[in-house]
């Protein structure tokens, strides 16, 4: 993948159905909050299964600049656009906590994270999301 520029923006306004879950265009999409794990997976699900929406800036859209994308430098991604409010597709019958219950890395409690082994972690559970075997 060559960068953030391939992910699809899309001009319209999503529709909130149920907690964290939007229709935008007919798509059912998990909202990514605009945090470096959240985006972290945006990356690793790269554009064929996320988009992208035209967002408004934080007032403390530095800080927050900072904070996420030194997370996505530190787990191997560029850090991403800002201005952008991002969208995971969600498989038929998935439930948001299905998504985080996959994707979650399971190290022990109280240990340093290694976000290469987060981002490892993301990728082996996007697999099984869209690739069930």
């Amino acid at each position: 993948m060559s960068g953030w520029n391939l992910f699809l923006v899309v001009d319209a306004e999503p529709v909130e159905v149920s907690d964290g879950v939007v229709l935008l265009e007919g798509r059912r999409l998990l909202a990514l909050p605009d945090n470096g794990y959240q985006l972290l997976l945006a990356w690793v699900a790269g554009p064929r299964r996320v988009v992208r929406t035209p967002a408004p800036m934080h007032p403390d859209q530095d800080v927050v600049d900072m904070f996420v994308n030194s997370y996505l430098v530190e787990a191997g991604a560029p850090p991403r656009p800002r201005g952008f409010a991002w969208y995971l597709d969600l498989p038929v019958g998935v439930a948001p906590a299905d998504v985080w219950r996959t994707v979650g890395e399971r190290g022990e409690r109280g240990s340093p994270v290694d976000l290469r082994r987060v981002r490892e972690a993301m990728q082996r559970g996007l697999a099984a999301l869209y690739d069930p075997a």
